[in-house]
């Protein structure tokens, strides 16, 4: 066990900050019997995230729905658990597991102008019935519902009571933890990140996160004003005591972990993101898009906007399964940075975790399946387009989303009359780009999407008998 000096300078940049009384509380409980391991040294040793999982974790189920209606989201929830091969490798009867919701902003953002009159649950939170049906199977798996705990640091009291999440917690006899205290527990633990950290070696946590064999995270699928994203990864920031990582110029929010030491947002965050999922790893993401919100995580957000992508994805990797709900809000996963809704980029915290071995964002990488993955835009096999069968390639525009420009690219084997046109989200062409014969190679071009309303746009290339489309995010 390595014991942080607290006067030593480089405590304030690399460590968590709990005050002197909170640090010496808690390392008397370190000192007690709380365990420092990556991932808790107890029996969820075994439910590592990754290659461990039986050779699935790179499998991503789909599904597509455009409503909470209880018996339809636990049908549509259990069609993804059934496509992803069952659930039985990740949970077994006895276990104790903790589900992460997202309840971020509060209660005080539940009525403000900027969600358009759009009920918060279905444009920022998640929303109870997918809670209800993924707590729902995992009792048919075998858990005893006294054996679920409902995880998040909650910003208030009335978020979770009055917004129907309690209802759900009793129908399924499950227990609420509320991260931002140390009860049931008489103080906060801290947790290990490993040896292969970015900034923080561990961090200060509420002991159920290390009780628990199993960890689900269920975000609402959205757009993030500093991470780019947010998604299964990270709903884990809100897994941290507010009270340990808000500076005293900015309460109210986590910023310790946005900018620790003077870096950059755009560079500290994803590593942040990449530290906590190192220190809890998720061991099964399901993430909520049926109704969602473009343009930041919350109303506070200028350029925040409800939003109805009408997917619902589930993984048992959370890089993999991120890397999709990415893709499917017109962020390219791939590259080393991605696009911020203000036109921005920052570091992407998938490409940064695909670097530490969590699990790949590479789409060709990617296993998609459920009833909804055809429907999946701009992933397809990177060898396979580029075979005698496949002749025609058309790449992913970037950036993506973009706000007045981007670049789309394709690949032809052989040469051909080529049709290149772009269309808005009700089908009509808006744009013809290319319409003559293209030699064989690669081609560029730009499209300035000027007079455009901000939204969801295709592109598609027709040449040679082939047709291909990408969807591309216009943002505003």
């Amino acid at each position: 066990m390595k014991i942080i000096d607290p006067k030593d300078p480089a405590f304030r940049f690399w460590h968590p900050r709990p005050s002197r009384r909170q640090f010496i509380s808690t390392m008397g409980m370190a000192a007690a019997g709380v365990l420092f391991s990556r991932y808790g040294l107890s029996n969820n040793l075994l439910k590592l995230p990754g290659t461990l999982l039986a050779g699935r974790s790179n499998m991503v189920a789909v599904t597509q729905g455009d409503n909470y209606e209880y018996s339809f989201i636990r049908g549509r929830v259990e069609h993804l658990f059934d496509s992803l091969g069952g659930i039985s490798d990740v949970v077994q009867p006895g276990d104790k597991v903790g589900i992460k919701i997202n309840l971020t902003g509060g209660s005080g953002w539940a009525y403000d102008p900027n969600l358009n009159g759009v009920d918060i649950r279905d444009c920022a939170w998640t929303h109870p019935e997918v809670l209800r049906a993924v707590g729902e199977l995992l009792i048919d798996s075998g858990v005893s519902g006294n054996d679920i705990y409902i995880v998040e640091a909650l910003w208030d009291d009335p978020c979770y009571y009055q917004f129907g999440y309690s209802e759900v917690q009793a129908y399924l006899g499950a227990q609420l933890v509320n991260l931002n205290v140390a009860a049931p527990y008489p103080n906060f633990i801290i947790k290990s990140t490993g040896s292969d950290y970015f900034f923080y070696d561990s961090f200060t946590f509420n002991g159920i996160l290390d009780e628990i064999d199993v960890f689900v995270s269920i975000p609402k699928m959205k757009q993030h004003y500093t991470a780019g994203v947010t998604h299964s990864m990270k709903n884990l920031v809100g897994t941290t005591p507010l009270e340990f990582y808000n500076k005293p110029s900015q309460p109210g929010s986590r910023s310790w972990l946005h900018s620790e030491g003077g870096e950059e947002d755009w560079f500290h965050l994803p590593r942040s993101i990449c530290d906590l999922n190192m220190a809890r790893p998720i061991h099964l993401a399901v993430i909520d898009g049926v109704k969602n919100a473009v343009g930041g995580e919350g109303p506070w957000n200028p350029t925040f906007e409800p939003h109805e992508d009408q997917y619902l994805l589930a993984g048992k990797n959370a890089v993999s399964t991120d890397s999709i709900a990415s893709l499917i809000m017109g962020n390219d996963p791939e590259p080393p940075q991605l696009l911020r809704p203000d036109g921005t980029l920052c570091d992407n915290h998938l490409y940064l975790a695909n670097q530490k071995g969590m699990g790949t964002n590479l789409l060709s990488e990617i296993e998609l399946v459920g009833d909804g993955a055809g429907s999946i835009l701009g992933i397809d096999d990177e060898d396979d387009q580029l075979t005698n069968e496949y002749p025609v390639k058309l790449y992913q525009n970037h950036p993506n989303p973009f706000r007045t420009s981007t670049k789309i690219s394709y690949y032809l084997k052989d040469g051909g009359q080529v049709s290149l046109m772009i269309y808005n989200d009700k089908g009509q062409e808006i744009s013809r780009l290319v319409n003559e014969f293209r030699s064989s190679g690669e081609h560029h071009i730009d499209w300035y999407a000027n007079g455009q309303p901000a939204g969801l746009y295709m592109t598609r290339l027709k040449v040679n008998g082939y047709s291909l489309v990408k969807k591309m995010k216009l943002v505003r």
